[in-house]
């Protein structure tokens, strides 16, 4: 086996392949391309940050040595590569070993962790990594619980998600179009940004979500998952005036039975629960406002009876709509 190039520090991986390992370097802060010197094969490490919410890896690599890259008490919110072609292998100390083949992903949620990842050579190695940012990574249902690695329960889930894994049909198209679609550089960042919160969101309803509520992947199909996601689209489109649950089965082509157990189970709520939950979200908007009265609120997000919506209010958050604008 060559001789490895080895990256010590992962906080200045862009920094060290440049200044010592000849790395050249095209792009600006928001947007680097490392290219590969000759004497190290060919290909690039592309690093690219979309929007303060994600940032996007591409990894196009023919290697004649591989490369090492250490890492200690590396700050990781919620990141995952998927490899197109090649492999790519990881020690996480104390923790596991293992390697990400053709068409298998890992997932990481250690907050911090400590390791070295491995770039193999003799191998074309086509890989994305996606990082969700602070922001973004806040905004995710049961975050806060993957926090406690005391907790059995946390700690074997996450060094279950780290374990190489295959993906679904739809999750290997979205991630091949981060590399794949010809989209003008003036809209790229912009359809990454959009492309990598999609993946990401449905990884962790997938992998996190679902586990964590008890729910078995293999109780709700893909199909079944789609529709449910669309169901809850037209939920947030309509919430006025919402369709029946036999009306909203009907348009996303579930039985009703299917719809309703099936919505609860993804989403911790009833189907009414959600609409309720929709329709207060946009009152504590329009509350913002003191030039509505709160009967207008009431009957833009959907109530007849102002004291219907007063009662759903509290109900919801716990304060009366007239307190909550104070």
């Amino acid at each position: 086996m060559p001789e490895a190039v080895a990256v010590n520090n992962m906080t200045d991986f862009t920094s060290d392949l440049i200044t010592r390992h000849g790395f050249i370097c095209h792009g600006e802060q928001n947007m680097q391309r490392l290219l590969v010197p000759e004497e190290l094969g060919n290909g690039s490490f592309e690093i690219r940050r979309v929007s303060a919410d994600i940032d996007v890896g591409i990894i196009n690599l023919e290697l004649k040595r591989p490369i090492i890259s250490y890492y200690d008490d590396y700050p990781c919110t919620y990141e995952t590569t998927y490899c197109l072609s090649g492999s790519i292998s990881y020690v996480e100390t104390g923790v596991m070993k293992g390697s990400i083949g053709k068409n298998e992903m890992g997932i990481y949620l250690h907050p911090h962790s400590r390791g070295m990842t491995i770039y193999p050579s003799d191998q074309k190695i086509v890989a994305v990594s996606l990082v969700a940012n602070n922001r973004f990574h806040e905004q995710l249902p049961h975050r806060g619980e993957l926090k406690d690695l005391g907790e059995p329960g946390v700690k074997t889930l996450i060094e279950q998600l780290m374990q190489p894994k295959k993906v679904s049909t739809r999750v290997h198209n979205y991630f091949s179009q981060v590399v794949g679609d010809n989209i003008d550089d003036t809209l790229l960042d912009g359809y990454l940004d959009g492309l990598g919160k999609t993946l990401l969101s449905i990884l962790w309803q997938e992998n996190v979500l679902l586990p964590l509520r008890g729910v078995k992947s293999e109780n709700i199909n893909e199909y079944e998952l789609k529709a449910l996601a669309q169901a809850r689209g037209i939920l947030i489109d309509r919430y006025v005036s919402p369709p029946s649950t036999v009306d909203l089965a009907k348009m996303v082509t579930l039985n009703e039975y299917k719809l309703k157990t099936g919505f609860r189970k993804v989403y911790g709520m009833s189907i009414f629960e959600c609409v309720r939950k929709i329709r207060m979200e946009k009152a504590k908007s329009l509350l913002e406002n003191p030039e509505i009265t709160i009967s207008e609120i009431a009957n833009r997000v959907g109530y007849v009876n102002t004291s219907h919506f007063a009662r759903a209010f509290r109900n919801e958050c716990g304060l009366n709509p007239s307190d909550f604008r104070f």
